[in-house]
């Protein structure tokens, strides 16, 4: 029943808001080294105060091209920090390649070739994993595991000059995903500036034509409740931490990835989709009475979210083709273990892909952010300070916690 009742209180849904001044659609983020500092699920009793910072975040760090990269980002024999060294390793060829491969180095180079965050062992949970995961690619090539047949179900691509954005349906157990896990959100902000997973590299081929993968050093995905979204942004853009802002995880899909398949009910299972887009609000921002406001999310220890000040909209997409799901991918393994629910009784997350619920379940401790004017052209800041976003958070769309509030009422 606890659960239950977080639940309810999660379909509640999310206030508060950061004013800034009148810029129109994508006002410009700052990153700082402190963005995006997050709470790890097994680790509870670390604070901002007690994690060690590198003195260069990974989202700032220059490994131009794969051959750049080092055998690991944060070596064991390194500078030592609070959540400890690299998990996996960023040289990554044929020799490393297989279902079993640590490789945390990721590609995304189209529709028929991107590689997804997810654990290295089955039946695992993403707040559990969040700083291990290790890149599952949808072709061979990489170094990497390959994501197996039949877990990805459908999905839609974005494409904008800014970014590019794959949504979609997985069957997450078949990416090592606890059945039933909320999920969470990875990227390359991390609580410590390392990154989640720590040490993880991307690169890609989608802002450039020529010359092979160069590094994408913002990313973001969510993944869980068998939903995803990955997301990379042009590293030529003067807005890159607003694009893929990692700031925002309590809130989920809807508002950091909106999308047919987060907002509403217009995607279809099978259907895989390529299409330009419009560009999408930056996360968090929208206009109130003529003024541009940035949604600040408040810290998980004032208790659960329960109202945000806006609704959150897919951008309009233009000149869709529509594929098989054979002509995008093919040779996938099949998975070799299957994940059990009942291997565990936790699960990761609160339900936020509009709200957020704590796992005691308590209506009376609610949070709502916070409301202030900021400077030009640094709404949607990626150094809100008061942030604790987690991968324990959910990434449930809108439509999905309306109907979970409707059964949980009828329950109760």
């Amino acid at each position: 029943m606890t659960r239950l009742l977080a639940i309810v209180t999660a379909a509640a849904i999310i206030t508060g808001a950061t004013a800034s001044l009148d810029v129109p659609h994508a006002p410009v983020v700052t990153a700082a080294p402190g963005a995006g500092v997050r709470r790890h699920a097994k680790r509870q009793e670390e604070t901002t105060s007690k994690l060690t910072w590198p003195a260069t975040p990974l989202n700032q760090l220059s490994f131009p091209k794969p051959t750049d990269a080092p055998y690991q980002v944060y070596p064991a024999t390194g500078p030592q920090f609070v959540r400890g060294p690299q998990n996996g390793f960023n040289i990554c060829n044929s020799t490393t390649e297989s279902q079993t491969s640590m490789c945390q180095t990721s590609y995304f180079n189209g529709p028929d070739d991107f590689c997804l965050w997810a654990p290295d062992k089955a039946n695992s949970l993403i707040a559990d994993t969040e700083g291990e995961v290790v890149a599952h690619c949808s072709k061979k090539g990489h170094g990497t595991r390959q994501i197996a047949d039949g877990a990805i179900k459908g999905m839609q691509v974005l494409k904008h000059e800014e970014y590019w954005m794959i949504t979609g349906m997985i069957d997450q157990t078949k990416l090592n995903i606890q059945d039933g896990d909320y999920g969470g959100e990875l990227d390359s902000g991390g609580q410590d500036g390392r990154g989640n997973p720590i040490g993880g590299l991307v690169y890609g081929t989608v802002f450039n034509s020529e010359g092979g993968p160069n590094q994408i050093q913002w990313w973001t995905e969510f993944i869980g409740s068998n939903h995803f979204c990955i997301k990379v942004c042009n590293p030529t853009s003067k807005n890159q931490a607003g694009f893929c802002q990692h700031t925002l995880d309590r809130i989920g899909l809807a508002y950091n990835c909106p999308s047919k398949y987060t907002i509403g009910a217009g995607y279809k299972d099978g259907e895989f989709e390529v299409c330009d887009t419009a560009p999408m609000d930056i996360p968090g921002v929208y206009v109130e009475n003529g003024v541009t406001m940035s949604y600040a999310q408040p810290p998980e220890s004032e208790g659960p979210i329960t109202t945000i000040p806006y609704t959150a909209t897919a951008p309009a997409s233009s000149n869709c083709v529509t594929s098989a799901s054979s002509a995008l991918f093919s040779g996938q393994p099949t998975a070799s273990v299957s994940a059990s629910s009942s291997a565990s009784t936790s699960k990761s997350g609160s339900a936020s892909g509009s709200a957020s619920a704590s796992g005691s379940g308590s209506r009376s401790n609610s949070a709502s952010g916070s409301a202030t004017r900021s400077a030009s052209g640094s709404a949607a800041s990626a150094t809100q300070s008061g942030s604790e976003n987690g991968a324990s958070h959910a990434v449930l769309s809108t439509g999905a916690l309306a109907l979970v509030a409707a059964v949980v009422v009828a329950l109760l």
